[in-house]
């Protein structure tokens, strides 16, 4: 028998059905603004079709092209964009640009050229696919819903010591895959790669601002991070997202931050949205000892920015939250990408413990050079990615009477028996050498052809602890085992004494304890 859920049918049905409830909501739209005028309900209805998108038609076009996209993603057929870019021409339109110098200048936050929100513009002077013989400069941005392809966007760059200026055709790239989620009603992220003229290599002031349009002046521009002097490489910095807390848990980031110094990281950064008092108080204490950078973020464009709204908005919107991410922690890479070899992403209920090695570095360092023996050095690594597994809230008497109440990882000694798979949950160590874009748990896109796919380090090598209150809901029916089938967790018992001294020592001179 022909059956109908298995059909094209259902998927006309579905599609129509939605159409329906989007007219159903326009009309009634249209009569809460309107509801005496029946001239008004028809010219305002029209408007508010006009300015949210287009005609029915449109939106129906939308709703079919999402659903057969997922309907030939689950058939392996769906377009999945390149993480590495093809050689480019570069496109100057110097011979008929007159622009007007910039009158503002704004470094590390939000402003708009457009309809682009702009973050952030990083000097990069790695070798590169995209632009081979060019330098680089990386602007990460946000655009209400995805950028067509067609669209060409158009650099504006400024020398602020010689005043001159150069016009440049830059590329798109979103910071995104449509396999995570075909939709596209939200801020999305995107990184602007823009070649610098040679002209311009040695500048040591520059500013930039995008538009749309060839040889459009723009009043506002971005400051554009440049290079340090040439030094080697050297240690991993760990990148963490908005902080976003409207409860007080001093006692858990410093047991956090001083995990992370001890298994080797040596520098921390953290952006920040709402952090409570005493947390600030910690992360004071640190930026101070110079192992932490804190850098307070918002959200771009119409998104809400009061402290208590935009916490119950980025917890609501989980899909856009995902979206929003992704800018801190490209914008934590390329800080680092002439300073650090490596760059790790984790939130402050992660840690990754090496099992073999006393820290990252030398547990890095052999995982490394385990792999160029075996390639020959024919190619790079991009990212080694950690396993992941969960432990959720429990206790042990016996371990609990000698371990500090404050000690929340420490005192949770159970973990989840069941290992996460490969890719699933876990983080990665991102090589700062090969990486244009991170996604959050993995390296995205590739600055060039010559790399490796992701590495996955062997779980006895190291392992990622994710302390979670509850199950994630996308673990979806394995949750009842992941809560309830645990074993006892040794992996932190060597770092404790010195854990615990470290902490307690911090939280006494913080008078967080007595």
């Amino acid at each position: 028998m022909y059956n109908f859920w298995n059909s094209r049918i259902r998927l006309a049905y579905t599609s129509c059905l939605l159409v329906l409830l989007r007219i159903s909501l326009d009309q009634l739209h249209i009569y809460v603004e309107n509801p005496s005028n029946e001239h008004n309900q028809t010219e305002n209805g029209n408007n508010y079709r006009k300015n949210n998108g287009g005609s029915f038609t449109d939106d129906m076009d939308y709703v079919l092209e999402t659903m057969q996209y997922m309907h030939d993603l689950k058939l392996g057929k769906a377009e999945i964009r390149p993480v590495i870019e093809e050689a480019r021409k570069v496109r100057q339109y110097w011979w008929r640009c007159h622009l007007k110098m910039p009158t503002a200048i704004v470094a590390n936050n939000w402003f708009q050229n457009d309809d682009l929100y702009i973050y952030s513009a990083t000097y990069d002077r790695r070798p590169n696919s995209l632009y081979p013989d060019n330098h680089v400069i990386q602007i990460l941005t946000m655009s209400f819903r995805s950028i067509p392809s067609t669209d060409k966007i158009f650099c504006n760059l400024y020398d602020m010591v010689h005043e001159k200026y150069a016009v440049i055709e830059g590329r798109i790239r979103e910071i995104w895959q449509r396999a995570w989620d075909p939709r596209d009603f939200f801020y999305i992220p995107n990184l602007i790669s823009c070649p610098v003229p040679k002209y311009f290599e040695r500048s040591t002031n520059l500013t930039i601002s995008l538009s749309k349009t060839a040889c459009k002046s723009q009043g506002i521009s971005s400051q554009v991070r440049m290079p340090p002097s040439s030094k080697e490489k050297s240690g991993i910095a760990v990148c963490v997202k908005g902080l976003d807390y409207l409860e007080d848990m001093p006692e858990r980031l410093v047991e956090w931050i001083e995990m992370q110094l001890i298994t080797g990281a040596n520098k921390i950064i953290v952006y920040t949205y709402y952090v409570p008092r005493k947390m600030l108080q910690v992360l004071n204490y640190y930026i101070k000892q110079g192992s932490v950078i804190a850098i307070p973020i918002n959200l771009p464009g119409k998104s809400p920015n009061q402290a208590f709204i935009r916490s119950r908005f980025i917890w609501r919107n989980r899909q856009q939250k995902r979206r929003h991410e992704l800018i801190p922690y490209n914008d934590c890479l390329y800080r680092h990408i002439d300073t650090h070899k490596f760059v790790l992403m984790l939130d402050i209920d992660e840690v990754v413990v090496p099992l073999k090695h006393d820290n990252w570095d030398a547990m890095l360092n052999n995982i490394t050079t385990t792999f160029y023996e075996k390639n020959l050095k024919t190619m790079e690594v991009t990212s080694i990615s950690i396993r992941n597994v969960f432990k959720f809230p429990s206790s042990t008497s016996k371990w609990n009477s000698v371990v500090p109440s404050y000690m929340y990882m420490l005192r949770n000694r159970r973990k989840s028996e069941i290992l996460s798979k490969p890719g699933e949950y876990g983080k990665a160590f991102i090589n700062t050498n090969t990486v244009a874009t991170v996604f959050n748990h993995f390296a995205l896109h590739r600055q060039r052809a010559d790399v490796a796919k992701t590495l996955y380090a062997e779980p006895d090598m190291a392992i990622k602890l994710h302390y979670k209150a509850k199950c994630p809901i996308e673990s979806g029916k394995q949750c009842e085992q992941l809560e309830h089938v645990t074993v006892d967790d040794t992996t932190m018992d060597r770092y404790a004494e010195r854990l615990t001294e470290q902490v307690t020592k911090v939280l006494n001179r913080l008078h967080i304890i007595e």
